[in-house]
């Protein structure tokens, strides 16, 4: 398929967060947007976290956007300069005191690639071990679910979790671990 062309760009906001970009875009066809809004936010890596056990280390958070509770795998944005599994490795310390040395990179999903730009990179870490208490940052308030891999893959199929890089990382790790 032939690539839409940009015929200019705006930057609307910028801030630590989110930059927003008001674009005027032609399509291969002629058709002109005058504007498609796209949001730039930084890249992040999530962790399918595998306990000694074969249990999944889970985490429940207030989502504000969505208005409720959601459950998801560990998860965070990069820093400027960090690698994708840095940031798996730091994320999943942080919000759960879990770790690792046995990683898989898994690949990486986009969860809405008609308005946002970032990737998600997606990790297995397993034979995860608690090794501290949690280090949250200010803005987080996350409760630590461990629950058997079974679950968590019904947890996928019930829509209770209904992240689209958390689901699709138990998925693939599913099929890696044949659970």
């Amino acid at each position: 398929m032939e690539k839409w062309k940009t015929i200019s760009s705006e930057e609307v906001v910028h801030n630590n967060w989110i930059t927003l970009r008001k674009n005027k875009v032609s399509l291969p066809n002629g058709v002109v947007i005058n504007d498609f809004y796209t949001v730039d936010i930084s890249d992040a890596s999530s962790v399918v976290a595998v306990d000694v056990k074969g249990n999944v280390v889970l985490k429940k958070e207030y989502r504000y956007c969505q208005g409720k509770e959601t459950i998801e795998i560990p998860a965070g944005a990069f820093e400027k300069g960090e690698e994708p599994l840095e940031v798996a490795k730091r994320e999943l310390l942080e919000e759960t005191g879990y770790a690792s040395d046995e990683w898989l990179y898994l690949g990486d999903t986009m969860d809405s690639p008609a308005k946002l730009t970032n990737h998600m990179h997606l990790f297995l870490a397993t034979n995860c071990r608690k090794i501290d208490e949690q280090q949250l940052d200010k803005t987080e308030q996350i409760e630590v679910l461990i629950v058997s891999f079974e679950e968590a893959i019904q947890m996928v199929m019930d829509n209770k979790i209904s992240s689209n890089s958390s689901a699709s990382a138990l998925l693939r790790a599913a099929r890696l671990l044949k659970k």
